[in-house]
């Protein structure tokens, strides 16, 4: 099977999700209602829930899995390390930080705009952190990795400091963000964000052999005529823009950006330029799968979707250590 076929059927499966996810939840809705309070304007509360509840919703899954996906095999191209993705960078950890000052002090309250813009900021301030960190040192990948774990580390405590000062009452919707939750998501952000996103990874995706090449290390990639140092920087900051845009709206979601580009260079190898694009719609559907899972497997209690990453997977570098262990 060639990667044009692969890729047209993982699009299909994507088209598959997005009608099970749509119709699926507390309120069953059948295809055919679907179909129709998506392109009709209509009344009552099936328009109501696919169009204001569901819709917006899953477009976001779709976004947020693909942004973090792309982001991981950049972080993991450019550093040369499988281990590379926003939480060990210490992105998801800045963002924490910026939401749980909004929860804490109760900023979150005044506006909707608000938690965004403060997840938003604290992501801004680890990539600033990480990029100060390594401004001398040429952005070099080991240094690189470690002042986003030393920031990651930081800013976790930095959120419990703000934990521990703060009331009982407003903790609950805290934790509830920074276990990842699509429904804090206010739907006016959605254009802008997805307009972003899409465009990052656009821009990401055609930038595919020149991750191959800096993947071949600084030497190598320098000989090419490629100012290795320049390059990353720009890579690693439109990558971290992605995950700061997408952690901002939906909470702290690991291990999507860590996994993802592990399982689909099982099928299509490790060119960057045939990843990413693969990468994206993967993460796409596992996403959307799992908030689909989340808000409906103990309906009407939702799981945060990521707790369900996580568990997902903890248990698939569990079945990868166990089978390297066998090999």
């Amino acid at each position: 099977m060639n990667n044009t076929v692969k890729f047209l059927s993982l699009l299909i499966l994507l088209a598959i999700t997005f009608v099970i996810a749509m119709i699926s939840g507390i309120s069953d809705i059948s295809v055919v209602e679907m179909l129709k309070s998506l392109f009709s304007n209509s009344d009552g509360n099936t328009y109501t829930i696919i169009n204001q509840i569901r819709f917006p919703r899953v477009v976001l899954a779709i976004v947020a899995g693909a942004g973090l996906a792309v982001s991981g095999c950049v972080f993991q191209g450019v550093l040369r390390n499988p281990l590379a993705d926003p939480f060990t960078l210490g992105i998801s950890g800045g963002a924490a930080f910026g939401a749980s000052i909004g929860f804490s002090f109760g900023i979150t309250k005044l506006s909707w705009i608000f938690l965004p813009l403060l997840g938003f900021g604290g992501a801004l301030l680890s990539v600033c952190l990480v990029y100060v960190l390594n401004m001398k040192k040429e952005f070099d990948s080991n240094s690189m990795i470690l002042s986003g774990v030393v920031a990651s580390y930081i800013f976790s405590s930095a959120v419990m400091l703000v934990f521990s000062i703060s009331s009982s009452d407003r903790l609950y919707s805290a934790f509830m963000w920074l276990m990842g939750n699509l429904s804090f998501f206010d739907e006016r952000l959605l254009p802008s964000v997805t307009i972003f996103v899409i465009l990052g990874i656009i821009v990401l995706c055609l930038l595919g052999n020149v991750i191959n090449i800096i993947s071949l290390g600084n030497e190598k990639s320098n000989s090419l005529g490629i100012n290795t140092a320049k390059t990353v920087k720009y890579i690693f900051f439109l990558s971290s823009l992605i995950t700061a845009f997408i952690v901002s709206c939906c909470g702290v979601i690991g291990f999507v950006g860590l996994m993802i580009p592990h399982i689909t260079r099982i099928f299509v190898g490790n060119n960057n330029k045939i990843l990413m694009p693969f990468s994206a719609v993967v993460g796409a559907v596992f996403l959307l799968l799992c908030d689909t899972l989340g808000r409906t497997v103990i309906a009407p209690v939702e799981i945060p979707i990521g707790v369900i990453t996580g568990i997902t997977g903890g248990t698939f570098f569990v079945f990868l250590l166990l089978k390297r262990r066998k090999n």
